[in-house]
């Protein structure tokens, strides 16, 4: 039930009308030749979308569907072993299928991240697209168009030709015919209030925000993001794309994220990143992060992640594809400013006192993590640091850390972990680039292999022992190669007191073993720490701290009584409808990770973070 070749050169029509923000609902037609197929034709929504390593193609937001066959209203049903295909009965001799439908997108934020708001509008067309089901996504051609609200900007990496395809008289964008894969990784952004900055000739930042004084006001804050892209040139040496967009929503209404695709990246952050921006520091490397993708993941993709259509994939080499790019996305940020070097050598310290202090290590090897997206969508879980999650992203850079410093070490400087993103991930400048430059599938042997080409070393032994197999510590041999050591203070460190004013948390994680959110709630209890062997649970509220009621400060003077010789901690806890008094055994005074200089060999870590552009 494929599409002919006759079906093939003529595009199938996908108009949408993105007008109603007030309801959210895209208002979708498509029109497509179904000449050849023999009494039905099975259509399909894309399942598996790269950029969320899962099936998560949304399938549920369709609504309203109709079909007619010239004219003729044709009956259709579900496919019993696949939902995501929806067979319809086509009349006889039928030449040409219209159909009708909507994508309901989410209203408030329990029913999905929220993609429209009043002022913002995110648009994913994979949301709005059915197109046959047996065919390669790569020979199937859309003609898509798009209605936006009456005087709002917006970007999206597809081309319009020239100005005559943005008709007045109905106000759709007629954007120039592209195949599926093509087409689904080109999402829009639009807005009322927004600021767009030319990074550099071919790189442009649309950035819409909530309200106009939450755009940038200072060119400093600017700058960064436009020495990002010398860094990023620095790195790689060529790029994989002719033109790129950054696609930012400063907004508390519309969902956060950070989506990676082929010439264009989504980012969503606080509505005060630009307004707040001495307080937005733990936001600021999603950005080089999604940047980085375009190279890592897009343009060098894992086999698994790269098939004919997006009925399947597999998701190995994740601790490559985010791992990797989570390394670089801190590296560039610091390189770039957006970042100090301090700051990242903070991060690193949480990142490597996080995944230390998980005991699913010791079960779970970080390999299987891959799976992570696929059976938990990233929904809440009762205990994280045994059942591990997505750790593949930041134990990742940490393995990727220690591969630099092997290099760096073993060459006297003179070679780097860069020297593989230039020899691997990126092209060789021979392309032209007004041609679409196609993805790269690779696999493990050959990641293995052109790291020996860098550097000559027992690679494969190197991963097995760290992605493979169960390590019952985290990556440390980095951070020490590095120069540096890790040790413990009294209070956050810089970088951390940031990130819990970002995500509205307080971290008491290596003296009681647990993690306070907003409202007096426990949002995190380390598995088998002092106050899970009390039987705190996550999602318990915490009434009072020994004779006075529950606040940050309170719990820390709690803590403090302890720091010489070890004491407890007495709690008021609720869950559900039970109240109860517990008993914290506190082993400590407060501990937060930090970094210090150690031993007299280089600073490789210094180096590692430093300006090449």
């Amino acid at each position: 039930m494929g599409q002919s070749s006759t079906e093939r050169a003529s595009p199938i029509q996908l108009t949408v009308d993105a007008t109603d923000v007030a309801r959210a609902i895209f208002w979708c037609r498509q029109g497509l030749l179904v000449c050849e197929q023999k009494g039905r034709v099975a259509l399909t929504l894309a399942k598996w979308l790269p950029a969320y390593h899962a099936p998560r193609g949304a399938i549920d937001r369709l609504a309203g569907l109709q079909f007619r066959a010239d004219g003729v209203p044709c009956r259709w049903q579900r496919d019993p072993d696949d939902p995501f295909r929806i067979i319809v009965h086509l009349t006889e001799g039928a030449r040409r299928l219209e159909i009708t439908h909507q994508s309901l997108s989410p209203t408030q934020s329990n029913q999905g991240r929220i993609m429209v708001s009043d002022e913002i509008l995110r648009f994913h067309w994979e949301e709005c697209l059915l197109y046959p089901a047996d065919s390669p996504i790569d020979e199937i051609m859309i003609e898509p168009a798009l209605r936006l609200p009456q005087g709002w900007d917006w970007a999206c990496a597809l081309g319009i030709g020239d100005e005559e395809r943005i008709v007045p008289e109905d106000g759709f964008v007629r954007f120039d015919p592209v195949d599926v894969r093509t087409l689904i990784d080109c999402p829009v952004l639009a807005g009322i209030h927004t600021h767009r900055e030319h990074l550099d000739d071919s790189v442009t930042l649309l950035i819409a925000a909530d309200r106009q004084d939450q755009l940038p006001q200072n060119s400093e804050e600017l700058e960064c993001h436009r020495r990002l892209i010398a860094e990023a040139d620095a790195l790689f040496g060529h790029r994989p794309f002719e033109t790129y967009h950054f696609l930012m929503a400063c907004s508390d209404q519309i969902g956060r994220m950070g989506l990676e695709h082929e010439n264009c990246s989504e980012e969503g952050v606080r509505a005060t990143y630009f307004s707040k921006w001495q307080s937005s520091t733990t936001e600021r490397d999603l950005l080089p992060h999604e940047y980085v993708h375009a190279w890592v993941g897009k343009y060098r993709v894992p086999q698994g992640n790269f098939q004919s259509d997006f009925s399947r994939m597999t998701n190995e080499l994740m601790w490559v594809y985010e791992g990797l790019t989570q390394y670089y996305g801190h590296v560039l940020a610091a390189r770039c400013g957006l970042i100090s070097p301090q700051l990242t050598r903070e991060a690193f310290a949480l990142i490597f006192a996080t995944y230390d202090n998980r005991p699913g290590r010791n079960w779970r090897p970080l390999a299987d993590t891959d799976n992570d997206p696929i059976f938990t969508a990233r929904e809440v879980q009762p205990w994280q640091s045994w059942q591990r999650s997505e750790d593949y992203y930041s134990e990742g850079l940490l393995i990727w850390l220690e591969a630099d410093t092997i290099i760096r070490s073993g060459t006297a400087g003179e070679r780097s972990l860069d020297d593989l993103m230039r020899s691997f991930f990126a092209p060789d400048g021979a392309w032209e680039p007004h041609e679409r430059l196609k993805p790269k599938p690779y696999g493990r042997d050959q990641l293995i292999e052109a790291l020996a080409e860098t550097f000559e070393y027992n690679w494969a032994d190197f991963f097995a022992s760290r992605v493979d197999g169960i390590a019952p510590h985290a990556p440390y041999a980095g951070i020490e190669n590095g120069g540096y050591r890790l040790v413990w203070h009294d209070s956050p460190s810089g970088w951390q007191a940031d990130d819990q004013t970002h995500h509205s948390y307080f971290d008491f994680s290596y003296s009681l073993g647990i993690k306070m959110g907003l409202n007096a709630k426990v949002i995190d209890v380390m598995w088998d720490g002092p106050a899970f062997k009390a039987g705190i649970v996550k999602g318990m509220e915490i009434l009072s701290v020994g004779e006075t009621s529950y606040s940050h400060a309170a719990m820390q003077d709690a803590i403090d009584t302890c720091a010489d010789s070890g004491g407890s901690v007495i709690l008021v806890v609720k869950r559900l409808d039970r109240v109860k008094t517990v008993k914290i055994d506190c082993p400590t005074g407060q501990r937060y990770p930090s970094l210090e200089e150690h031993g007299d060999a280089p600073r490789l870590l210094d180096a590692i973070l430093s300006s090449r552009a």
